[in-house]
């Protein structure tokens, strides 16, 4: 039976933690060490792709634009969310490339630095469901039918 309630949280918050800090790390924690291998490398090449191009596709001196939370805006402040996905480095990105001076479509390679980076931080945030449901045993449950049956006789 999958973990529930209290023992499910205290099994997975801390890969959790350290998947949104370092992504890649939750899945070393828990013994997935080549699937950690591969996220941490996607998601470094899509960082370093997204600040180059953010940085270098500036026009007139205005740089690319990621998302940041913008009161009473309710589209941004959601790209910022899946922007954050990233971890602490998305303080980084956002103090360099977000807020005020900024436009988060300027020329179509800012455009792509802004993608690359929602979408590693989004990739992340898939990574910590599917963290949780490894922890808690859930995964069981994303198979067909008929394996679930096997697993469930011991076969």
């Amino acid at each position: 039976m999958p973990l529930r309630r209290k023992k499910a949280v205290k099994a997975a918050w801390k890969p959790l933690l350290l998947q949104w800090l370092v992504p890649g790390a939750g899945y070393w924690v828990i013994g997935e060490k080549g699937r950690a291998k591969v996220f941490f490398g996607i998601w470094a090449l899509f960082c370093l792709l997204a600040a180059l191009q953010l940085q270098f596709g500036a026009v007139a001196g205005v740089k690319g634009g990621v998302f940041v939370p913008v009161s009473g805006a309710w589209l941004p402040t959601l790209g910022a969310f899946g922007t954050l996905g990233i971890g602490p480095l998305y303080g980084v990105f956002a103090w360099a490339f977000g807020g005020a001076g900024t436009e988060p479509v300027r020329t179509l390679t800012q455009e792509y630095g802004a993608t690359y980076v929602m979408v590693a931080g989004l990739l992340n945030w898939l990574c910590c469901f599917d963290l949780w449901d490894r922890i808690t045993g859930r995964w069981v449950f994303r198979l067909p039918r008929d394996e679930q049956e096997k697993i469930a006789k011991g076969e």
